[in-house]
């Protein structure tokens, strides 16, 4: 047992395990996606931005649950990822499946959150609201207005090219 561990059940040790591998299974689906935005028979320059953006975004979080659980005197035990989709058909399906997989990610930030409460673990509950949940709920807002978005400029053409190009004015 480490030396730091202090209320820290084991529960609680599980869930933030499960939750790294949650943030590092997002971050390489959006490392697909990025990939898949950026074929030549994509050619979506913006959304790839966007998507490798997002891949490391999840890839901090992931960081700082490991961090977070060395710091309380846990053990990280990474788990095995599953091979993401590789074909995403077209940017609305892409931005579809990324709004799925943010809502799952928040859905287990919000377990998380419940198991560290059951726990008494008033410094475990407070890092997740204050580090991971308004970020999340951000994150999601923004996605379902690029879908908001994409679905009004429709699915090709034009309006889809100048959708596209402004997501590579904004995460370039």
């Amino acid at each position: 047992m480490s030396l730091c561990k202090q209320n820290f059940a084991s529960a609680s040790e599980e869930a933030i395990n499960y939750q790294i591998s949650q943030e590092l299974q997002a971050s390489q689906v959006y490392l697909s996606l990025a990939s898949w935005a950026d074929s030549s028979n994509q050619g979506f320059p913006g959304l790839q931005q966007f998507f490798k953006k997002s891949a490391e975004e999840e890839r901090e979080h992931a960081q700082k649950l490991i961090e977070y659980q060395n710091r309380r005197g846990g053990r990280v035990v990474l788990q095995t990822l599953q091979a993401p989709e590789m074909d995403w058909n077209s940017p609305q399906n892409a931005i579809e499946a990324t709004l799925q997989l943010e809502k799952d990610v928040n859905k287990s930030l919000l377990n998380l959150h419940k198991v560290a409460d059951e726990s008494n673990d008033s410094q475990l509950t407070d890092f997740i609201a204050s580090v991971y949940l308004p970020e999340q709920v951000d994150g999601i807002k923004k996605i379902a207005d690029l879908l908001t978005q994409l679905n009004r400029v429709g699915g090709d053409g034009l309006g889809l090219y100048l959708w596209d190009q402004e997501l590579l004015k904004q995460y370039s």
